[in-house]
């Protein structure tokens, strides 16, 4: 039986390039590139970040129009909204691992010696957040 040869990922192919590297590969890539958003072409093509991009094309000389540098502004924004919902539903989630709780307690703070559970049971926490 034949080994298989194990080929080189063309999509991996341009990652982790010097900024010279990249600059020498972008400015045939920006000529043939036909798309909507070069920007965020670049971003994927290279793995560099939305910002980093921007900067990398705009210092290589390629003109960038108002609108799509404020567009690349929006995607950001999200991005980083998108960030910080997802670190609270984590904590939240932890959180929630953290409260043990069964049909009987709503928290159970500890068990007895004889492994019967003991702490706060749903009926006294209605009681407690109704007043």
């Amino acid at each position: 039986m034949a080994k298989k040869m194990k080929r080189k990922s063309k999509k991996k192919q341009n990652w982790g390039l010097t900024k010279d590297e990249r600059q020498e590969i972008a400015s045939s890539w920006v000529r043939e590139y036909e798309g909507d958003n070069i920007v965020k072409a670049y971003s994927k093509k290279f793995r560099l970040n939305l910002k980093s991009s921007l900067k990398e094309l705009t210092s290589f000389g390629f003109t960038i129009s108002s609108e799509e540098r404020a567009q690349i502004k929006r995607l950001i924004d999200i991005q980083k909204q998108q960030r910080e919902n997802k670190k609270r539903k984590k904590e939240a989630r932890e959180l929630q691992d953290l409260i043990d709780s069964d049909e009987t307690f709503a928290f159970i703070a500890g068990y007895t010696e004889g492994g019967a559970p003991f702490g706060i049971t749903h009926e006294e926490m209605q009681e407690n957040e109704e007043n």
